[in-house]
């Protein structure tokens, strides 16, 4: 009798082993990072050039003159501040010596090298460059290279906030005759001058800037702001927010303890067709570029899991379908299809990785940019001190960076399907 309440045991140890969870390896690819409040440091780089010295002259409408403490304050709500002066060299400034950065007398560097400071810039920390977006040598696409590299392809983000200012000075290198002119707004908000701060660092941490100084804009001066991120919505668009509407030969599990942005499946059948449907509600941040979310595209990875790997499968039949709410226009119905045994790997772990983007043609720089722009010819007979010389071109090949490093998404659909 003895014996057999043994085996009777053993057997019963032997069944709840076998449905004790799965140990997943870590899966493929880097999870979209979740908005969080966490400290940073921030370097704020004054352009110190000659051409910057305009916007210090005039007392109406000027935000610039408030600009050096409205950053401190706000920078150091959120960690450690410290300032730098640039020109073709970037000083280290002591103390509040920053606040000199309101009188004219500072200026006086001849040439502009945003490029030095973005190779001096602290992935770790928040890189806020002031500056009126002139590159000596017009070469601002070796400006746009550097911060592809060091922050795009690390999946990092970049702003840029421009703010029209009163402005009595010089304007520089304007057309191919680098001609310079004399330019005064006097007190017209029409005639005001942009400068612009270049912001980056991690996603999180930008986004979370650009709210803050939003917030804290007291006066009435023209502001754009131009966000360029991996993540085109303000929060995280994955199984942590998403609202799973309808399922279709897949079955809703949880017995791996998975990342909640990452949704577990089993499968009621391995040859019928499977799907399931939720709601996902478009929340744009700020400064986001405008979509046209009728063309996008859709980048879909499976993997199954081999010994302790993961491997790429070579073919699937995925497909997504993104369908509008006409009674509520932020909220999409989000299908996501595919035949279990043209997709997954039968009798194995699974996981399929899906992002929906926007197309080339639908990625466009926000309307203000273009206002804001203007073309010279030769002569520079045309120049229009209250715009910025080719600022939808340098804009422009910052955003065809980050699509061309990091293909910015609207959707990320990860989910597991177990055997």
């Amino acid at each position: 009798m003895r014996k057999i309440l043994l085996l009777i045991c053993a057997a019963l140890m032997m069944i709840g082993c076998g449905n004790q969870v799965q140990t997943v390896p870590p899966l493929p690819g880097t999870l979209p990072k979740a908005l969080t409040a966490q400290k940073v440091d921030t370097d704020i780089y004054f352009d110190a050039t000659v051409s910057m010295r305009g916007f210090t002259t005039l007392a109406a409408g000027n935000v610039y003159l408030t600009l050096p403490d409205l950053l401190g304050d706000l920078c150091g709500s959120l960690g450690e501040v410290k300032f730098y002066s640039f020109g073709e060299q970037i000083h280290a400034l002591d103390g509040r010596t920053y606040r000199q950065f309101t009188t004219p007398a500072v200026y006086t560097e001849p040439i502009t090298a945003v490029a030095n400071v973005v190779d001096r810039a602290d992935v770790n920390h928040l890189s806020i460059i002031v500056t009126d977006l002139f590159e000596s040598d017009s070469d601002w696409s070796n400006v746009a290279q550097k911060i592809r590299e060091k922050f795009f392809a690390n999946h990092m983000s970049v702003a840029v906030v421009g703010i029209r200012n009163s402005f009595n000075g010089e304007i520089f290198d304007v057309g191919l005759e680098a001609a310079k002119f004399n330019y005064n707004s006097w007190d017209n908000p029409d005639r005001y001058r942009p400068f612009y701060l270049l912001v980056m660092g991690q996603d999180d941490v930008v986004k979370n800037f650009l709210r803050k100084f939003n917030e804290r804009q007291t006066l009435p001066n023209d502001t754009g702001y131009l966000l360029l991120s991996e993540s085109l919505t303000e929060t995280t668009s994955d199984f942590a927010t998403f609202t799973l509407q309808e399922q279709e030969n897949f079955y809703s599990d949880d017995t791996l303890g998975l990342d909640s942005r990452v949704k577990e499946f089993g499968l009621d059948s391995f040859v019928e067709p499977a799907a399931f449907l939720l709601n996902w509600q478009y929340e744009p941040p700020l400064g986001a570029c405008p979509l046209d979310l009728s063309q996008v595209n859709t980048s879909v990875e499976v993997f199954s899991v081999a010994g302790e790997e993961w491997t790429p499968l070579n073919s699937n039949d995925v497909r997504v379908s993104l369908l509008k709410d006409d009674r509520q226009p932020e909220m999409f119905l989000v299908k996501v299809s595919l035949t279990p045994e043209k997709s997954l790997a039968e009798g194995k772990l699974n996981f399929v990785r899906v992002k929906v983007m926007p197309t080339e043609q639908g990625y466009k720089l926000p309307a203000w940019v273009e206002a804001w722009s203007v073309t010279v010819d030769g002569s520079a007979r045309n120049f229009d001190g209250s715009k910025t010389v080719n600022l939808t071109r340098v804009l422009g090949s910052l955003k065809d960076s980050i699509f061309a490093a990091a293909r910015p998404s609207l959707l990320n659909i990860n989910f597991v399907v177990t055997p």
